[in-house]
């Protein structure tokens, strides 16, 4: 497939899929609670920076997400929407560093799956 539907896949793929789990990538399996939260403070507050500031996960899956309803009901895009609404939900706490141990876990595992299923999407468009 071509056309504004991948486009809008390789778009997210990139500025949502690469860096929700850019710094979880590089965590030790034994990485402190401290490490994680770091990670995900980063990843998920704060997944795209530059001049113009920063956009959250939720924030950048808000504005990538339109043209990629052209898509109808996808699997891959209905399982980012899923990880992206639990992010979204897990925020408030990352950012105060309320969350315990096993919410770090499912929300790097939610980061995790919203790059995984991007990265699938864009596969099989370009297939």
């Amino acid at each position: 497939m071509s056309g504004a539907p991948l486009q809008a896949a390789k778009a997210a793929k990139h500025d949502l899929g690469k860096y929700v789990a850019f710094q979880l990538r590089w965590l030790a399996p034994d990485a402190s609670p401290a490490e994680l939260l770091d990670a995900l403070r980063a990843d998920v507050l704060q997944t795209r920076r530059g001049p113009d500031g920063i956009e959250s996960a939720p924030e950048l899956w808000d504005r990538l997400r339109p043209p990629l309803a052209a898509l109808g009901p996808d699997p891959d895009l209905q399982a980012v929407d899923r990880a992206v609404a639990a992010l979204a939900a897990a925020a408030p706490a990352i950012a105060d560093g309320s969350i315990d141990a096993p919410a770090m876990q499912a929300a790097a595992d939610h980061a995790r799956a919203v790059a995984k299923h991007l990265a699938a999407l864009v596969k099989r468009l370009r297939s």
